[in-house]
């Protein structure tokens, strides 16, 4: 047995080798010269990469263009994980009931994880176009012509558009996910708390709900994880940050600060806060909603 267990161990290295120098090569690296850039004044286009110090992350707090992306970042992840949260919960236990059409339902549901974040942006573009978009024309339709807005150029609806966009693309997978939380948890435990006289919201509240919360942690900091690297949904959708840098977030600052601006050693810096941000701040999730480990 001892035999076995050190051959088994021998054969960590070599199937781990591969993905280390593959992650090494293509991840750790990169990160490595993003950060030692930061610290530089360099133009993208020389290999002539000045030492800066501390003034381009000084620069980038001073900026008012940073600190609006920064908080469109900020609402983006909020809101986005509101909308995301709520429908999910419940979409996700509905679909846990003997209904007829269930598979045809998670079907629908799910396909739009199938497409490209490309595609998606480019599909509610044209959904949310003034003129001959769907949704206005509906609107005018039903009455409401006064709602008919153009929803990507106007600084209130802008970011909320695209947040909405990005949510109905990734709902799929939460609810994917937490259905297949409450699909594990024994039947034996719902039994005994309907016996025990609970109705079914409160069977849901006191008993579902707790259960799933280990999963509910790994969504959250996922959530976190993509809403603060958006890029693809509001470059595609609303182009230079929308009107006023509505729609502007903090990748797409950065984006434009390097290949339009040359200003490689501030969008490094931007990169850099970034990382670190995204990693405090999965921190302090991963521990602010730890609870007791309940075992079913």
């Amino acid at each position: 047995m001892l035999m076995y267990t050190r051959s088994r161990q021998r054969l960590v290295v070599p199937f781990l080798l591969p993905a280390l120098l593959v992650y090494t090569l293509f991840g750790f690296i990169p990160l490595l010269l993003t950060v030692g850039s930061s610290f530089t004044n360099w133009s993208g286009a020389s290999l002539h990469r000045p030492f800066y110090g501390l003034r381009n992350y000084v620069l980038i707090f001073m900026d008012p263009q940073f600190l609006n992306a920064l908080r469109n970042t900020g609402v983006f992840a909020l809101a986005g994980g509101v909308l995301m949260f709520l429908p999910a919960l419940f979409v996700s236990w509905a679909l846990t009931q003997k209904i007829a059409l269930r598979g045809l339902y998670r079907y629908v549901i799910i396909a739009p994880l199938m497409l490209s974040v490309v595609v998606v942006s480019l599909l509610w573009k044209l959904l949310y176009n003034p003129v001959f978009g769907p949704i206005n024309n509906l609107l005018r339709l039903i009455g409401l012509s006064s709602w008919a807005l153009p929803w990507l150029g106007d600084t209130r609806t802008a970011l909320l558009a695209i947040v909405v966009a990005t949510v109905w693309q990734q709902q799929g997978m939460w609810i994917l996910l937490l259905s297949a939380g409450i699909e594990r948890i024994p039947e034996e435990i719902m039994e005994a708390a309907r016996v025990d006289g609970a109705g079914e919201w409160r069977t849901f509240r006191s008993v579902t709900f707790p259960l799933l919360w280990g999963v509910f942690r790994l969504l959250i900091i996922l959530w976190i994880i993509q809403a603060l690297q958006v890029f693809a949904q509001v470059y595609v959708m609303v182009p230079f940050g929308g009107v006023g840098g509505s729609a502007d977030v903090v990748t797409t600052l950065l984006y434009q600060r390097a290949f339009s601006s040359s200003q490689f050693g501030i969008a490094c810096a931007m990169a850099t806060f970034l990382l670190f941000l995204i990693l405090a701040l999965s921190v302090l999730t991963n521990r602010f909603t730890r609870r007791d480990r309940l075992e079913f």
